[in-house]
């Protein structure tokens, strides 16, 4: 009898947890009570994107948890990036503004981006771990440095650093 007790309790924290979702949804309703249309539109995608991964990982119930939530978020502003670096590339500035500033206002909700210097001292961390800086382990060294930096870095940015680490 307790543990079905606890268990219920476990789950209603669990959906409660999430203060980044939380977040969202309260900036969302302050976009539609500001008739903030871009904002609220763009807050209404990123929910529709978080609902969807609930879908996708079955946990529809209990919900994405922070990391999960935060990857989503991740992986909006590298699409929003990638789309603006395409349309400069065709000429098209207006739209690739337009999802930049996307991209900036979404970055808001993820933790702070780690300084070169964090992600030099995770490699090195990584490097010690592994007794190895050939370019053979590179994919060791990389995957071992992007769990470190706890996503707070772009692999691009930490491949650009560590390749010439590398010998």
């Amino acid at each position: 009898m307790i543990s079905l007790a606890i268990f219920a309790l476990i789950r209603i924290l669990a959906k409660t947890m999430n203060l980044l979702k939380e977040q969202i949804n309260s900036d969302l309703k302050d976009a539609l009570k500001s008739g903030d249309s871009f904002r609220r539109m763009l807050l209404g995608m990123i929910k529709s994107a978080i609902q969807n991964k609930e879908i996708e990982k079955k946990k529809k119930e209990e919900g994405l948890n922070e990391v999960e939530t935060q990857e989503v978020i991740r992986s909006e502003v590298k699409k929003r990036l990638d789309s603006a670096s395409t349309f400069r590339t065709f000429g098209d500035n207006d739209r690739a503004d337009a999802e930049e500033s996307e991209a900036n206002i979404l970055k808001k909700y993820l933790p702070p981006e780690a300084s070169d210097e964090d992600i030099k001292k995770a490699i090195e961390k990584a490097i010690s771990e592994t007794g190895s800086k050939s370019k053979k382990d590179f994919g060791k060294i990389m995957g071992m440095t992007v769990k470190e930096l706890g996503g707070r870095a772009d692999g691009n940015r930490v491949k650009s650093i560590l390749e010439p680490m590398l010998e």
